[in-house]
């Protein structure tokens, strides 16, 4: 009898793509994915270290798995634990915190799992490169909407960012192994594709040795039949003039543009080691607005970055009041120990960055609710998610929202199906979500 695993996945996308290629790469080996972890042989918890709260869950969800394998009656025998909190603790102090893991698996050598579990005689663990499964995915989420990983690791080296020390330098995937997981996808049903990675813009410096991410998506928007391709975790120094063209040229890029410029105060820019300075972001802006005028942009801010006075923060504010973004996501810097941040100063109060935050948003969500008014009356296509039994209603998306984060179109149940591609009417909005009833 096949013996059967369950699956945590924790953290961001990325992580969750990864987590499919470890259910792939067991389902090879003759495992099966079970959705009851008192029901399975074996428990793997995929990890996201980013930060101190994220650590905490990871910490908990891993307990969570020893009290189930404790339990009387219970299958459970093997807790494999892999993903980030890997690279930030080493194996000695994480057996101490919980000797009960069974296994540890750094997240680069997850393809070998099955060795692991089966006590088979593991290779020499290099530290370089990860090893890419090819094809070996197990798609767990929408098979509709599906990401896609194009690259790991980071070379930008932001004075507040983990990822470089967890994920390790940029090491992009091979264009032609992309492009084939692509096709596969899309044969399996998947309309859209979500290209990410810790950032998109870098695709192919380190294999190639230039910048390739035009190049691979003009050959992912060739495959016929794949309705939205959009592009994610973009880094403004990067967004080239020949990126932008192809976005408002090709039809099937979703018009979408995920931005993240983290501030915008020149002091805090350069303490923050971005590359990207005030007035680039700001030109970048105005030029996306002329060349695609139907886009939509989302980008990431940080409130309570060491050395944020008044003024710098009253700057960020007034910049999203003069340059509005239809999506803004915020969040309070957090001192996280191995970033050159962590020893800058002044730090910012808590209660200061939590005001400051609650400040940015309140005035975005007044914004996201006009943006989402001017939409009422508007036909568009709309992607239809899931059907909630509760509300008796469908979820879906336009192209201007992205899956997770933004937010949603609601539909009568029999304006369609998970998975189709519908056209709609807006005929109700709120501050994130809109009503929609399909046109006939």
């Amino acid at each position: 009898m096949s013996k059967k695993f369950f699956l945590v996945s924790l953290g961001c996308a990325k992580n969750f793509v990864d987590s499919e290629e470890i259910a792939g790469i067991l389902i090879k080996e003759g495992y099966l994915l079970h959705s009851v972890p008192e029901e399975s042989q074996v428990a793997i918890v995929n990890t996201c270290a980013f930060l101190h709260e994220a650590r905490l869950e990871a910490l908990e969800t891993v307990k969570g798995m020893v009290r189930i394998k404790n339990k009387p009656g219970t299958k459970l025998k093997t807790i494999v634990l892999t993903g980030c909190l890997t690279s930030y603790y080493t194996e000695a102090v994480l057996r101490k915190m919980i000797p009960e893991i069974d296994l540890i698996v750094p997240f680069k050598h997850a393809p070998i799992i099955p060795l692991f579990l089966q006590n088979e005689n593991i290779p020499p663990l290099k530290t370089g490169k990860p090893l890419y499964p090819k094809n070996d995915r197990f798609i767990t989420g929408s098979p509709h909407s599906v990401y896609v990983k194009i690259a790991e690791g980071c070379n930008n080296r932001c004075s507040y960012c983990l990822i470089p020390f967890l994920r390790g330098k940029l090491r992009s995937k091979a264009l032609e192994d992309i492009i084939s997981e692509v096709k596969a996808l899309h044969k399996l049903g998947a309309k859209e594709i979500n290209i990410i990675a810790q950032d998109t813009t870098a695709y192919g410096k380190d294999r190639y040795g230039k910048y390739m991410l035009v190049p691979l998506l003009q050959n992912i928007s060739r495959i016929k039949g794949l309705k939205w391709i959009r592009l994610l975790y973009t880094q403004p120094a990067r967004i080239t003039a020949e990126l932008i063209k192809l976005i408002a040229q090709e039809e099937n890029i979703c018009k979408y543009m995920d931005i993240p410029i983290q501030h915008i105060d020149e002091k805090i820019l350069s303490m923050m080691g971005r590359k990207t300075a005030p007035e680039q972001i700001k030109e970048l802006y105005h030029t996306i607005r002329e060349q695609i005028p139907s886009s939509v942009l989302r980008t990431t801010v940080m409130v309570g970055y060491p050395g944020e006075g008044e003024e710098e923060f009253y700057n960020l504010l007034t910049f999203l009041e003069q340059y509005p973004f239809e999506r803004v996501g915020t969040f309070r810097f957090s001192p996280e120990r191995r970033t050159k941040a962590y020893d800058q100063g002044p730090r910012v109060g808590t209660q200061v960055a939590r005001r400051r935050l609650q400040e940015i948003m309140i005035r975005q969500k007044e914004r996201s609710r006009n943006f989402n008014r001017r939409l009422q009356g508007k036909k568009m296509d709309i992607l239809v998610d899931f059907s909630d039994p509760k509300k008796k209603m469908l979820h879906g998306r336009f192209f201007g929202q992205a899956p997770e984060v933004d937010g949603k179109v609601y539909l009568p149940k029999s304006a369609g199906r998970p998975g189709e591609l519908i056209p709609v009417k807006i005929t109700g909005s709120g501050a994130y979500d809109l009503l929609g009833e399909r046109l006939t």
